[in-house]
Formats: C-alpha cells, structure tokens, sequence
C-alpha cells in the first residue's frame, strides 16, 4: 500500500513538472511571438516612413523644378525701342497689354526724331526702330552702309499736302509756293502726288534714292517748289501756299489731317515698319511684337483713333 502511494506520488509531481516546462515554453513562444510581431511593425512602420520621406522629398524637388520653370517662363523681356509720339507711340502704347500678356515689355527711349535714331539702331543702342518705311531704310542703308531690314508694315500714313491759306487745291493762286520735304525718300512721294494731281511731268527714271527737283521734266501749271527739312515745314508755314509733311507730324501738331488739299491714295505702298539690325533679324520677341502689332484688335484702334489720317497697312 505504502508502495502503491510512493508511486503515484512521484507520477503526480513528474506530471507538475512537465506541465510547468510547456507553460514556460509557451510562454517563451509568446514572449517571441510578440517580439517580432513588434519587429515587423516596427520595421514595416520604419519603411513607410522611409518611403513617406523619400516620396516628400521627390515632390519637393518637383515643386522646386516647376517653381525654376514658372520664374523662367515669368521671365519679362524689354525690347528697346525709337518710334514718332504720333501715331506710333500711340499704337505701341495700345499694344501694351497684349505684349504683356506673352511676356514682352517696351522701353521707348525717344519719340522726338533726330539724326542720332539712325545711329543708335545701327550700333546696337536699341532693339527696333519703327518711324521709317522701305524706301527710307534702302536710303538710309546707302548713306551710312549698314544692313537693316524690315521685319513688316504697321499702319499707313497717305503722304498729304495742306495749307494754312487755302481751302483746296483749286484755289491755289498761278505760281504758288510749295514747300516739299528734302530727304529723297519724303521728296519723291511729294513730287509723285504733284504729278498725279496734274502739276508737273517727272523723269520716269526717278526712283525714291534720287528724288529731287531737278527731276522734273516739265511743269504743266506755274508752281514754285521749295525743298527744305521736314522739321521745319510747319513752323515756317505761313511762308507757302501750301506745304507736304508726314501726317503723323501734321496730327503732333494739331492739324486737321482731313483737310487736306491732295494727298496719295490709300493703297500707299509707304508703310511705316519695324526696323531691325542683323542682330535682331531672328529676335522671337520681336517677331512676336510684329504679329501683335498687324493683329485685328491693333488694325481697329488704329481705323477708330485717326479719322483716315492712319490707315492699317496691307498685310
């Protein structure tokens, strides 16, 4: 009995023990089970962020590239310019908003005409000229040996002859005094109205570089011809019978332009240009100036501002 007892004694605590042992096996196994659960989380936590970090900071060098491309395409580009105050200023000016609008912004450095324009746009001291017409730019590449070129026509101003003294050209006394401009390319479309208006016969070999008087072949009414600079026409008008002048010079000043007593037809071939050096022959800015400039909204301020005295060029 005593025996019998002894065995199931030890068989009990030999059970205890094992199960103790699974306990802490078990135990073991969740202790490890929980740490590397917690490794993964953290791992995997870890990895977001690294991707989350990565992923920010390609987006910030995104940003920063879209933020270069936009300063670069803000970028403005002034375009030096010399143009008359009238009408030319007056339809750069115009033009202002739609230049803006592709990034272009104009610097007129002068709108008082003198001999040093020709200079600065040859040397390089401005970008465009826009006061001369074809015929001007072949004279004035002849006299001082430079390469211009015309990068298109704006507007029209129909050469025109007035008079502080007389209502038309019928009352034009025999042998009135009428004063002409003397650059050759302004002369000769002087002598050409005169011509078309009856006064005169020209020799037909006279082109816009050699126009003078003494191109005049015979005179079919008595009229005298004064040649003189074209800045001092008007101030010395009350010296002629009539005179020939540019019409945006007439409008500065403060001239009726529709009272005059003949001028060329409207399909003038004289178009005032933008001028150009070789240097801006390909200038994109300036091409895009051209194009604003010969645009339907351009034509129409220029047909509602001048009353005919400036018409749009053909384009």
């Amino acid at each position: 009995m005593k025996r019998k007892l002894a065995v199931m004694l030890m068989t009990a605590m030999t059970v205890s023990a094992l199960l103790a042992g699974c306990g802490n096996q078990a135990d073991n196994a969740g202790g490890a089970a929980d740490t590397n659960a917690s490794d993964d989380v953290g791992s995997t936590t870890d990895n977001a962020a690294d991707t989350n970090a990565a992923d920010n900071a390609e987006s910030a060098d995104s940003a920063d590239a879209n933020a270069a491309d936009t300063a670069a395409d803000g970028e403005k580009v002034v375009l030096k310019a010399v143009c008359d105050l009238t009408p030319h200023s007056e339809i750069l000016n115009a033009a202002s908003d739609l230049l803006a609008a592709e990034g272009i912004e104009l610097d007129i450095v002068s709108t008082t005409w003198d001999a040093t324009w020709n200079d600065m746009l040859i040397d390089g001291e401005i970008d465009f000229a826009y006061f001369m017409h074809v015929p001007a730019m072949e004279s004035i590449e002849e006299e001082m040996g430079a390469d211009l070129y015309s990068m298109g026509g704006v507007h029209v101003e129909p050469y025109a002859c007035f008079s502080d003294k007389y209502a038309t050209k019928e009352e034009l006394p025999e042998n009135a005094v009428i004063a002409i401009p003397n650059d050759s390319s302004n002369e000769y479309r002087a002598l050409k109205v005169l011509e078309a208006e009856g006064f005169l016969k020209l020799d037909p070999e006279m082109t816009a570089i050699d126009a003078s008087i003494q191109k005049v072949d015979e005179y079919l009414i008595p009229i005298e011809i004064v040649e003189m600079d074209q800045a001092n026409i008007i101030p010395s008008a009350a010296d002629f019978d009539a005179y020939f002048v540019n019409v945006n010079r007439a409008l500065e000043a403060n001239i009726d332009t529709t009272s005059y007593l003949m001028r060329e037809g409207e399909d003038s071939e004289y178009a005032n240009i933008i001028t150009v050096t070789e240097a801006n022959k390909d200038n994109e800015s300036i091409k895009k100036l051209v194009e604003i400039l010969q645009s339907d909204e351009i034509k129409q301020f220029i047909t509602d501002n001048f009353n005919g005295a400036v018409i749009p060029a053909k384009n």
